[in-house]
């Protein structure tokens, strides 16, 4: 009886550790919150429980054919979290979210799976850890300088070469690194479209560009993802 305490406690620990990881998920809005994280951590724990106890079950079989691998449930279960992963993972106008959660997600598992083993230290550094990746290391990874790319579009009136080199001109001058570029004329309806992929160092910075162009009179619509 002792024992069997001793492995609902395991699973109690799981669901604690994970609920503080999905606790900061939580806070965020993520689709993988607190419940989610609390029922991946017990469900591997208890999945490693009974990896390790399927010896009980076949401790008086003597067969040379029985071979019994504990590890193989714990490596179906980490395999099946990336697919519950691949889920929280959208994309969405150029932009990629949940990678974060979806690493959450693994990083729970993994540490169900030590519960379930009995390593208490090692989970709960790992818990830790995790906490201070996502609380600190969030303030200090926004405060790096990163490229960033802006999609613009914009239909005009008038010569395409001379609007292209002022346009480009300007965007020169911003510090914007075209990198790829395309042209649609449109005879019939009198109007072209030019399409601009550019980078820059920094935070995306919309407002500057829409200020700048806005004293184009020959610009129809302008459009900036």
């Amino acid at each position: 009886m002792k024992q069997e305490w001793e492995w609902l406690f395991r699973i109690l620990i799981a669901g604690i550790l994970s609920g503080i990881i999905g606790w900061e998920r939580e806070r965020h809005a993520r689709a993988a919150g607190l419940r989610t994280m609390i029922l991946v951590g017990i469900g591997c724990c208890l999945s490693m429980i009974v990896s390790l106890r399927i010896l009980e079950l076949f401790s008086g079989i003597d067969s040379p054919y029985l071979r019994i691998d504990p590890a193989r449930i714990a490596y179906g279960v980490l395999t099946g979290i990336g697919f519950i992963g691949a889920g929280t993972i959208i994309r969405d106008r150029g932009k990629v979210r949940g990678i974060t959660t979806a690493s959450c997600l693994w990083v729970v598992s993994a540490m169900g799976l030590a519960v379930g083993c009995g390593y208490y230290i090692l989970s709960i550094g790992t818990t830790i850890l995790a906490m201070a990746i996502l609380l600190i290391l969030k303030g200090i990874e926004l405060k790096i300088p990163h490229d960033t790319y802006n999609r613009i579009r914009i239909k005009f009136t008038g010569e395409i070469s001379v609007f292209s080199e002022k346009i480009f001109s300007l965007f020169s001058e911003m510090h914007y690194r075209i990198l790829e570029f395309s042209f649609l004329e449109q005879k019939k309806e009198n109007f072209s479209v030019l399409e601009i992929l550019c980078k820059t160092r920094g935070k995306k910075d919309g407002i500057s560009i829409l200020n700048a162009l806005k004293d184009y009179k020959n610009i129809i619509e302008i459009e900036y993802k």
